[in-house]
């Protein structure tokens, strides 16, 4: 019987005067190894005793540090293998208010935009509401595809009152960044935003323009975003593909 290799895992040193658990250091030392790619996607994990016997921990330690890797999505236990690392996926992180763009590149991938409809409306009652707008003032409302890899991601309908960006038309927003215009050529300052997020069927208008294979759910964002003194500036609903990005929220007690 050939020895387990646990030689990848040398690198997790753990602190046993840390206020963080040992279960989530080792979590947290085997995600990283996952993300950088030293366990690469199929590689399998070696069995619970020679990794307890690495970390010189106890099996109900090492599972809880599993479960945790398993919730996040980045392992999976498969019957007659083992526990294996899964396919990348696109992890939403909480606490950063980022674009499409800067998200994407900030995990090595390649963002694209496709701007399918741009227009001026008069918003219905919630949406004026929200932006504290008159009667007839108006709203530009998008509606882009996004793209991860060249690959459909999303689908996001955006609207941003037309008294903060007059001319937005002018831009190019399916090359450019819509939150580096609203910065750089409106002096928006971007601070905050609150997200709710839900999972639901798609409509076969979205799942043909996402490219959804059968049977799959999407992940919808609504998100409203604020400036720094406080004013609402935007209001997003982001469609994600179901089988390619989840969101990941850490709670501490």
């Amino acid at each position: 019987m050939s020895t387990p290799n646990v030689a990848p895992f040398s690198s997790i040193r753990l602190d046993k005067s840390s206020p963080n658990p040992i279960y989530l250091q080792i979590a947290e030392g085997i995600g990283e190894l996952l993300k950088s790619g030293v366990l690469p996607a199929g590689y399998v994990l070696p069995p619970e005793r020679a990794l307890c016997e690495q970390f010189g921990i106890s099996r109900m330690t090492l599972r809880q540090a599993m479960g945790l890797l398993d919730r996040e999505g980045l392992i999976e236990s498969r019957r007659g293998r083992g526990t294996v690392v899964t396919p990348a996926r696109l992890r939403k992180q909480e606490q950063e208010l980022k674009s499409f763009s800067e998200e994407i590149r900030d995990r090595g991938g390649r963002p694209e935009s496709r701007l399918i409809s741009l227009e001026l409306t008069v918003p219905g009652e919630s949406v004026r509401d929200f932006f504290e707008l008159r009667d007839q003032q108006k709203v530009y409302e998008l509606l882009r595809l996004r793209l991860k890899d060249g690959e459909p991601l999303a689908l996001e309908l955006v609207r941003i009152p037309e008294r903060l960006c007059p001319g937005l038309e002018r831009f190019d927003i399916a090359k450019n960044s819509l939150y580096q215009i609203l910065e750089e050529s409106y002096g928006l300052r971007l601070e905050n935003c609150i997200e709710e997020i839900s999972a639901e069927a798609p409509t076969s208008k979205f799942r043909k323009l996402l490219a959804l294979p059968k049977n799959t759910a999407v992940l919808v964002v609504n998100r409203k975003t604020f400036a720094e003194d406080g004013r609402a500036v935007e209001l997003t609903r982001s469609t994600y593909r179901g089988d390619q990005y989840s969101a990941v929220v850490r709670s501490v007690r």
